[in-house]
């Protein structure tokens, strides 16, 4: 299944039950298709669909987003579409130089704090994170294809740099969604633990047990 025609079913699925159930449908296959998927076309995925995927599948809670309209409706906070540019300190602040979507000039916005909201980086290339500047550094792992996080195999095994798969080195969680993209949530973590947890003491894999 193409990305292109992906999005053409859960339209024709949305149509017919709402697109929010539409969406709910994927849970239970979306890591099934994206092993199955080419490199190419999770490529595609990334580049055109990766925020409306985001913005579908991962919701407010109905009370937050109550909330949050009332925020709003007070004039107490503004949503803003567009990409950042860059920060300036300054004795009044910090400068945040960002332009709207679909405008070609920026704007400045002068703000006591910024909190950044985008979620962790996955991007061993770009990671401060000692522990896996010096793993990377010495070979004992790679990024993904996708730059998404750690490069692993189906089984949670770190892949060297060499490309040789490490028996004593599993990755599990967000870092992994190179490998199964849906793995932030907490049943998927817990599904995904469980698995490797019944791989290091050579258990024997009874699907659900114990879950």
């Amino acid at each position: 299944t193409t990305a292109s025609r992906l999005l053409q079913r859960v339209r024709e699925r949305g149509a017919q039950i709402g697109w929010r159930n539409a969406v709910d449908e994927l849970r239970s296959f979306t890591q099934a298709m994206w092993g199955n998927a080419s490199e190419a076309e999770r490529g595609r995925f990334l580049r055109h669909l990766r925020p409306w995927w985001d913005v579908h599948r991962h919701r407010l809670a109905p009370e937050v987003h109550a909330r949050l309209m009332a925020v709003i409706e007070r004039g107490q906070l503004e949503v803003i579409a567009g990409k950042t540019m860059g920060f300036d300190e300054r004795p009044d602040g910090i400068a945040v130089q960002f332009r709207r979507r679909g405008a070609k000039a920026s704007e400045t916005l002068i703000a006591q704090r910024i909190v950044n909201c985008t979620g962790p980086l996955g991007d061993l290339a770009r990671t401060e994170e000692p522990l896996l500047q010096k793993l990377a550094a010495r070979g004992h792992i790679r990024p993904d294809a996708a730059h998404l996080g750690i490069d692993v195999d189906n089984q949670g095994q770190t892949i060297a740099a060499d490309g040789s798969p490490n028996g004593n080195l599993y990755a599990l969680g967000p870092m992994t969604r190179g490998a199964f993209w849906e793995i932030v949530a907490v049943p998927d973590i817990r599904n995904q633990t469980w698995s490797v947890a019944r791989r290091l003491s050579n258990a024997h894999w009874v699907g659900g047990e114990g879950l």
